[in-house]
């Protein structure tokens, strides 16, 4: 009886547990504009994240990817690179309307977020 109460307490802090102080995030992307032959092409991924943030909008975590897509395999063709950043929910309209886009748009995405 002791071990089903106290298996019942946990699951009760357990479940109470939330994060509600926490805002939902939303990953965004933009093309890296890198092209095929030329492998220093593209913009960076600290440099793309600052056009975020001298617009107010905090990058809580970024990574480089890829959109998923089958590319043509020619010099001088886009590489389907992207850079990838998570952001406040709330900040996702000024994130648009600096030229990103909400990652979910990108069905094949290959994007591995490492930060915590």
């Amino acid at each position: 009886m002791r071990s089903l109460v106290l298996a019942l307490t946990i699951i009760l802090l357990l479940t109470s547990c939330n994060d509600d102080d926490k805002e939902d995030t939303v990953l965004v992307f933009k093309y890296k504009s890198s092209v095929q032959c030329a492998p220093d092409s593209g913009i960076l991924l600290d440099d793309m994240a600052a056009d975020l943030t001298a617009a107010n909008i905090k990058v809580l975590c970024a990574a480089d990817g890829h959109d998923g897509n089958v590319a043509i395999t020619l010099c001088g063709a886009e590489t389907g690179e992207i850079n990838v950043y998570e952001i406040t929910k709330s900040a996702l309209i000024n994130a648009e309307n600096l030229g990103f886009s909400n990652l979910s748009a990108l069905q094949d995405a290959n994007v591995v977020m490492a930060c915590q």
